[in-house]
C-alpha cells in the first residue's frame, strides 16, 4: 500500500473520530468535548466579532496558516459539516460531472455574511455557517434520537423544532446527492476563506507522467477540483479528501511543495476575473454592512422579552453575535434553554417544567461565539436574568418558595394575628426560576428584563 493510500485511511479514521465526538458534544452526557470542538473556524470568526481574544485569534490563524501550507484539510477532517457531507457522499449519484466553478457566487456570499458579520449582524452565520448548519441538526435530530435511546429528559425539542431541523439536514442531502460537495465549494462563506487561503498554498495535490486519463480521480472527486483535460487540481477546490489518491491505479497523483515551472496559473486568473472578484467582494461586503446597519430597531426589537441565559446581557446583544449553533440548548442539564422557533428570534429559557440551576455555567463555557460570554459560577450566579412577577390573589404564602430559593429573595414574614405574607426582596433576585417551578399554585411566574445586570 502506497504512502498516499495510508495517509488517505488515516485522513478517513480521524474524520470519523471527530464525527463522533461532535455528535455526543450535543448531549448533556458528553459535553466536555464541546470544549474542544466548538473551536471551529467559522464559530472563532464570529467570536472575534463579538469581542476579541488572544486566544480565539490564535486558533483562527493557526488554522488559516496550516490551510495555507497544506490546503483544505479542514473541510474533511476538522469540519463536522464536512465530514458528514463525506458519509452521505458515499450514497451519490453523480460521479463524473465536471461542476462549473461559482466563484462569482461563493466570494458574493462570503463578502456579504462576513461583511454583515462584523458590522454586528449574524443572520448570515445563522444560515450559512456549516457549525450552525451541523449543531442544528446534531441538537435537534441527534440529540433526541440519543436521548430517547438513554431515556434522558427531552422536552425542550418539540416536533415544530425537530421538522425546523429537517429543513436544512433534507437540502443538504439532496445537494450532496445530486451536486457532491456543492455547499462547500459555491455556499459555504467559511469554504470560500479557507479555499481563497488555499489557492496559492505550499503543499498541492499534483499529477505525475505516470497518469493515463483513466479519469478515475475525476469521477470520484466530490469537490470538482480536477481538470483531466490539462491534469491540474484546483487548489482552491480541492478538499483534500484524498480519494482521487485512494482510486488512482498509477500512484499517479502526488502531494508534495508545488512547483509552477511554467509560471502559468490554472483556472482562471486574469486580470480581468481578479478585477471582477474584486469588485463583487467588496461590493458584497458593502451591501452586508448596509443590510446590518439598515435592519436597526426591526430586527433587534425586544417586543417578546425573553428570558435569556446568563451572559448574554440583552436581547439585542445576542441577536447580532448569536449564531443558533443551539450547543447550550444541547447541554443544559434542566433543559429550560429552547432553540429559537417561530415565537422567538433566539435561543430563549423556559421555566415551564423546570429551572436553571444554581451551581452551573454550561451554556457560558460551550458558546462557541461570545454570545454567551464565558462568565465564572460566581458571576452567573449574581447575574440578574429575570424578576418574580407575584399573584397575591393565588399565593398561600405556604412558603415553599422561600425555602427553595438560593439566593433567599423570598421569605414569610407572619404578623401578629398570625397571618403569613410573602415578602419579596427584588435586589437580590436573579431570575432563576426555582420559585416558579417549586410553586404548588402556580402564583409567581419569572419574567425577562431588558438588561442582564448585578444583584446586590
Amino acid at each position: 500500500m502506497s504512502k498516499q493510500k495510508i495517509i488517505y485511511y488515516v485522513r478517513l479514521a480521524v474524520s470519523a473520530v471527530v464525527l463522533i465526538c461532535s455528535f455526543l458534544a450535543f448531549t448533556a452526557a458528553f459535553s466536555f468535548f464541546a470544549t474542544f470542538f466548538a473551536v471551529q473556524l467559522g464559530a472563532g470568526i464570529a467570536s472575534l466579532a463579538a469581542s476579541f481574544s488572544i486566544t480565539v485569534l490564535i486558533s483562527v490563524l493557526l488554522i488559516l496558516i496550516l490551510t495555507f501550507l497544506f490546503g483544505r484539510f479542514y473541510c474533511s477532517v476538522f469540519c463536522p459539516l464536512g465530514i458528514l457531507q463525506n458519509f452521505i457522499n458515499f450514497f451519490s449519484l453523480k460521479k463524473s460531472k465536471n461542476y462549473k466553478n461559482f466563484y462569482k457566487t461563493r466570494y458574493t456570499i462570503a463578502a456579504i455574511v462576513f461583511g454583515a458579520l462584523f458590522a454586528g449582524w449574524a443572520v448570515g452565520f445563522k444560515i450559512l455557517d456549516p457549525y450552525t448548519n451541523f449543531g442544528l441538526i446534531a441538537s435537534s435530530i441527534f440529540s433526541p434520537l440519543y436521548n430517547l435511546i438513554t431515556k434522558a429528559d427531552n422536552y425542550q425539542f418539540t416536533a415544530l423544532t425537530i421538522a425546523i431541523s429537517l429543513i436544512p439536514f433534507i437540502i443538504l442531502i439532496f445537494l450532496v446527492l445530486f451536486k457532491r460537495r456543492f455547499f462547500c465549494t459555491a455556499i459555504c462563506p467559511v469554504g470560500t476563506l479557507l479555499g481563497l487561503t488555499a489557492k496559492y498554498g505550499i503543499f498541492r495535490l499534483r499529477f505525475t507522467d505516470k497518469c493515463i486519463t483513466c479519469g478515475a480521480c475525476f469521477r470520484n472527486c466530490p469537490a470538482g477540483s480536477i481538470n483531466l483535460k490539462d491534469k491540474k487540481i484546483d487548489n482552491e477546490l480541492c478538499i483534500r479528501c484524498l480519494k482521487c489518491v485512494s482510486v488512482c491505479p498509477k500512484q499517479a497523483i502526488t502531494y508534495g511543495i508545488y512547483k509552477n515551472k511554467n509560471n502559468v496559473q490554472s483556472f482562471s486568473t486574469s486580470r480581468r476575473n481578479f478585477i471582477f472578484g474584486s469588485v463583487l467582494v467588496l461590493g458584497g461586503i458593502a451591501a452586508g454592512v448596509g443590510s446590518a446597519i439598515a435592519r436597526g430597531k426591526k430586527f433587534l426589537k425586544d417586543t417578546i422579552r425573553a428570558i435569556l441565559p446568563p451572559g448574554a446581557g440583552d436581547y439585542n446583544r445576542l441577536s447580532s453575535k448569536c449564531t443558533s449553533c443551539q450547543l447550550c440548548v444541547a447541554v443544559c442539564p434542566n433543559k429550560v434553554i429552547h432553540p429559537r422557533d417561530f415565537s422567538h428570534a433566539n435561543i430563549y429559557m423556559d421555566y415551564s417544567k423546570n429551572y436553571c440551576k444554581y451551581d452551573c455555567n454550561e451554556c457560558s463555557r460551550v458558546c462557541p461565539t461570545g454570545a454567551i460570554k464565558k462568565i465564572s459560577l460566581e458571576e452567573k450566579q449574581n447575574t440578574r436574568i429575570g424578576l418574580a412577577k407575584i399573584d397575591r390573589d393565588m399565593c398561600i404564602a405556604c412558603g415553599i418558595c422561600a425555602f427553595k430559593c438560593p439566593k433567599k429573595a423570598l421569605s414569610i414574614e407572619e404578623s401578629e394575628d398570625g397571618k403569613r405574607t410573602l415578602v419579596y426582596n427584588a435586589a437580590v433576585c436573579i431570575g432563576c426560576g426555582v420559585c416558579q417551578v417549586a410553586c404548588p399554585h402556580k402564583a409567581i411566574e419569572i419574567v425577562g428584563i431588558v438588561q442582564q445586570t448585578k444583584t446586590a
